[in-house]
């Protein structure tokens, strides 16, 4: 596993360097984010020692379970980002151990991680519970999930491009991120369409967070590419690449 990850973060560094100076600024990173869902906490623990302080976890129930297995390596800076979609009666315990949560595609999730939010820092500020996971860094970073399908009809770009919000929502769901306290307007976040070009798709994404950044110049992440696509979605400006199998292996049975 220390090998593969060796090999996925030189390619990506060596993407990044490629791409075009009009998409990404020489001296804006890619952050490389080993995907653990299904895995033990033992495969996480074992990142650690390889160099790896974030990772992404696709249900919050196993998040939450692995993120208090490992509050050692949690609370020396072990970094958990929620990458999947989060149900609003979710968002209590996720805030407790995400510092990212990548899904955020509607109103009401907005709404219920500003909720969260609050209720933990006032049990915190009470010494009745934990700080939330993302005090220290001034609040939850939240990245908007966006829908790519080209096919799509305004308004129903989620049920053809494999979630998110409408690139019409976009507008709307960063002024309610910006304006709840306790979450911090990351960027966007994207899942290529299947049956479509990724490249075309991330192009998209790139045109999508210029948009945004001109309102919100603080939201300069994109969060897009997985162990097939990282090419296409570095190329067009991804700064955070969501990468499981190729680094992790095989997904365990059972």
């Amino acid at each position: 596993m220390a090998q593969r990850l060796r090999q996925v973060s030189e390619t990506v560094q060596s993407l990044a360097a490629q791409t075009p100076a009009d998409v990404r600024d020489p001296g804006q990173p890619v952050r490389l984010l080993p995907v653990t869902k299904f895995f033990p906490a033992a495969d996480v623990a074992a990142l650690w020692e390889a160099g790896v302080r974030a990772v992404g976890e696709n249900r919050e129930q196993e998040a939450s379970r692995k993120a208090a297995e490992l509050a050692p390596l949690t609370g020396s800076g072990l970094r958990w980002e929620h990458i999947g979609q989060l149900q609003t009666n979710k968002a209590k315990s996720a805030v407790r151990w995400a510092g990212s949560v990548h899904s955020v595609d509607r109103p009401g999730l907005v709404q219920a991680l500003g909720r969260a939010w609050s209720l933990a820092v006032s049990r915190w500020e009470a010494e009745e519970g934990p700080a939330p996971a993302a005090y220290a860094d001034g609040g939850l970073e939240c990245f908007i999930q966006v829908g790519l399908s080209a096919a799509s009809a305004p308004g129903q770009a989620a049920s053809g491009s494999r979630g998110g919000a409408d690139p019409t929502e976009v507008a709307q769901l960063a002024e309610a991120v910006a304006a709840t306290p306790g979450l911090r307007l990351a960027g966007l976040m994207a899942v290529a369409p299947q049956a479509e070009d990724p490249a075309a798709a991330f192009a998209r994404l790139r045109e999508l967070s210029a948009a945004l950044r001109r309102e919100h110049p603080e939201a300069v992440e994109i969060s897009a590419g997985m162990s097939a696509d990282l090419a296409d979605a570095i190329r067009w400006g991804s700064t955070r690449v969501r990468v499981g199998s190729a680094i992790m292996g095989p997904r365990p049975r059972g």
